[in-house]
């Protein structure tokens, strides 16, 4: 068995990206991570905050886009008979 050790950043949470790495498609691997610097209970709240924060922002903005859409359906929906025309 062959390793390659890459020291990195993770630059998104919970996304971890190789490059240049002694493989072909297909080859099978196996990857372990090791955390060379552990999160404080601190830095894992103050990150967890501004995750529920972001999404928080990112709901409200989803919300005024809907409520603002123009887009209303008129009479109503086909039936599921209707949609897939089944004899």
């Amino acid at each position: 068995m062959n390793a390659v050790r890459i020291e990195t950043t993770i630059e998104r949470d919970g996304e971890l990206h190789l490059k240049q790495l002694p493989c072909r498609q297909g080859d099978k691997v196996e990857a372990i991570v090791l955390l060379i610097e552990p999160l404080s209970p601190e830095q894992r709240a103050a990150m967890d905050a501004a995750r529920e924060q972001a999404r928080e922002e990112a709901l409200k903005r989803f919300s005024a886009r809907a409520h603002a859409s123009r887009f209303r359906s008129e009479g109503p929906y086909p039936t599921r008979d209707e949609l897939h025309e089944r004899d």
